[in-house]
C-alpha cells in the first residue's frame, strides 16, 4: 500500500513539474503591459513576453469580446419546447400538443384498495 502511494506520488510531481515547464518556454503572444524592465544585476529582461507591445485600441477590445462570446453563448436547442401551447406558471405542467392522451393515476388510487 505504501508503494503505491510513493508511485502516484511521483507521477504527480512528474506531471505537474512537466506542465509547468512546458507553460514556462511558451511565452505569451498577446499585446500587454509593455516589458522594457531589464535586471540591474545581470540585465536579463524581467518580463516573461518582452517587446510586448501595449494593449490599446478598439482591436483589444474586440478581441476581448470575442474569446467570452463564443462561451457565453447558449444554442442548445429541444425540439420538445416547440410542442408547448401555453405555459400555466410555476409548478404546473404545460399545455401542449399531446394534451389528455395519458391517462393521469392518482397517487393512492388503485394502490390502497385492499380485496
Amino acid at each position: 500500500m505504501k508503494a503505491i502511494g510513493i508511485i502516484l506520488g511521483t507521477v504527480a510531481v512528474s506531471c505537474l513539474t512537466i506542465s509547468m515547464a512546458f507553460a514556462q518556454a511558451k511565452p505569451p503572444a498577446h499585446p500587454g503591459y509593455p516589458a522594457q524592465g531589464k535586471s540591474p544585476v545581470t540585465g536579463q529582461s524581467t518580463a516573461n513576453d518582452p517587446g510586448q507591445s501595449n494593449a490599446v485600441g478598439g482591436a483589444t477590445l474586440e478581441a476581448s469580446q470575442d474569446t467570452a462570446t463564443k462561451a457565453a453563448m447558449n444554442d442548445v436547442t429541444d425540439a420538445n419546447r416547440a410542442r408547448i401551447k401555453k405555459s400555466m406558471g410555476a409548478g404546473r405542467l404545460p399545455e401542449t400538443d399531446t394534451m389528455n392522451t395519458v391517462p393521469i393515476n392518482p397517487a393512492g388510487a388503485k394502490s390502497t384498495v385492499i380485496n
